[in-house]
């Protein structure tokens, strides 16, 4: 069977997590892109990569950019922005905003994100948190023994 068919038979999760993997993208970001999670993208990958028969997620996902152009699609007529299981990836990455400080350090994102400036407040913020949240305790505690002794 060739490759055109082979990558045919893939599903479209399938051909969109290896379209994504192609650009770079990681399973995280391709999870919080496609509102799956991690493991499932790396079940979908793992899957495509053995129907294809290649060694890896990248030569994979480089066999399915090659050959995208000639793939029949579902869908009737798109436009070219369409044209990919994918959809917006330009809308979809924001970096953070200066635009002031957050009182705890957002959760997730992309590696090496924020300045070292911002990562050193946000160090700072949750170190005194935390400090704050150990004394309220202890004086909670104590509170509690001196009014059941």
């Amino acid at each position: 069977m060739s490759k055109p068919e082979v990558i045919n038979r893939l599903t479209e999760r399938q051909r969109a997590c290896l379209e994504l993997v192609a650009l770079g993208f990681t399973s995280k970001q391709i999870a919080r892109k496609l509102g799956i999670s991690h493991s499932t993208v790396d079940n979908h990958v793992l899957a495509a990569t053995q129907l294809l028969g290649v060694a890896d997620r990248r030569e994979a996902g480089r066999l399915v950019a090659t050959y995208r152009q000639e793939l029949p699609r579902h869908a009737a007529e798109l436009t070219d922005n369409e044209n990919s299981a994918i959809v917006d990836l330009q809308g979809t990455w924001t970096h953070p905003s200066s635009a002031g400080l957050k009182l705890l350090p957002p959760v997730g994102g992309e590696v090496n994100e924020q300045t070292l400036g911002h990562k050193t407040v946000q160090i700072v913020s949750i170190a005194f948190l935390s400090t704050v949240a150990v004394i309220a305790m202890a004086l909670l505690i104590s509170g509690a023994f001196k009014a059941f002794s």
